[in-house]
């Protein structure tokens, strides 16, 4: 029995209605807690037993709302694990906007009942000081995980097992946000392999035939439906990849860019406020409106590939011994002061 934090986790959304890379590492997270040692497994709504005394949230959504409530007054410390907005103009009128007629003015309870928000990245809690107005000294910093297999792709040797090689690579939910559609045309007017990975996002139905519509017949681009996360499978696509590239629209720290600069893969993201972060140092940038810009960013990671590969020194935060870590160093400090 571990003698770590009690802690018990609630997630964002049941898994099986929707199930992507926040629901990724919310599992990764509590494994990483769980071997740092941190006493921590799901909330069971059922129980009527409040056995426990850290409860960490996922996601900043107004369902939260009544646990968190309900824990402050049972004398339990709270955590959120949050994705938000990145500072500027727009999204600080958003939010001017969102705590006059939406949900923001809602949420004030709950954030005035946490003790603790964790982000993944400096800009992410510039905008929860800055903007929010939530305490500095409640907010903590804390990157994704990155699978120890993916630090290990580097040094292993290509065995060709997707029938393609030297190919571009993009892994993920298949929809509109991740812009895969430009990355195939524009793939195919380069005239370079392409592997995707990831299974059609419930509601984009319609964009995942576009997709594969656009892919050329003959065998120069592939798509697999979806990988297991972690998977011996996914280290292998990784490997054999020259470039990874996700034009995404929106993002906030893609876990699969994270793990092909792990596996030390040039990276091309899109030119937005995601991509400027230390974790993606060294990355591509391109238009993702233009799939020209799509082929030059492209070509230059293919022409000079390792001044495109964030340092190794840079990504070892990541890893899950160092993440978990950090959870627990969390707990420890929130069961240890006064309320």
């Amino acid at each position: 029995m571990l003698s770590g934090p009690v802690v018990r986790v609630v997630p964002f959304q049941p898994h099986c209605f929707a199930f992507g890379g926040f629901e990724v590492q919310m599992i990764a997270a509590m494994e990483a807690a769980r071997v740092a040692g941190a006493n921590i497994a799901p909330l069971d709504f059922w129980r009527k037993e409040a056995d426990f005394e850290v409860l960490h949230c996922w996601g900043l959504e107004l369902q939260h709302t009544n646990t968190v409530k309900w824990a402050r007054t049972g004398g339990k410390r709270t955590v959120l694990s949050a994705l938000v907005n990145y500072p500027g103009w727009k999204s600080w009128l958003r939010h001017l906007a969102s705590l006059a007629i939406g949900p923001a003015r809602l949420r004030r309870p709950m954030l005035a009942a946490l003790d603790c928000i964790t982000v993944v990245n400096e800009a992410q809690a510039r905008y929860l000081i800055g903007t929010v107005k939530f305490p500095a000294e409640k907010v903590t910093i804390i990157p994704n995980v990155i699978e120890d297999i993916f630090f290990e792709l580097a040094h292993s040797t290509h065995n060709a097992l997707f029938e393609i090689e030297n190919y571009v690579l993009c892994v993920g939910n298949i929809c509109r946000r991740k812009n895969q559609l430009a990355l195939v045309r524009a793939c195919r007017k380069l005239g370079v392999p392409l592997l995707l990975v990831g299974n059609v996002l419930t509601g984009e139905e319609n964009y995942g035939l576009a997709v594969a519509q656009a892919m050329p017949v003959g065998g120069r681009q592939r798509w697999i439906h979806g990988l297991e996360p972690g998977s011996v499978e996914l280290a292998a696509a990784y490997r054999e990849g020259t470039v990874f590239a996700l034009p995404s629209y929106l993002e906030q720290q893609p876990i699969s860019a994270l793990e092909a600069a792990a596996a030390g893969k040039p990276l091309v993201l899109a030119d937005l406020p995601y991509a400027r972060q230390e974790l993606y140092e060294g990355a591509v940038l391109a238009d993702p409106r233009s799939e020209d810009s799509i082929i030059r960013a492209i070509r230059k990671a293919l022409d000079n590939p390792e001044a495109h590969c964030p340092p190794t020194s840079v990504m070892d935060q990541c890893r899950r011994l160092k993440v978990g870590a950090a959870y627990l160093a969390i707990y420890q400090r929130l069961i240890q002061t006064p309320s």
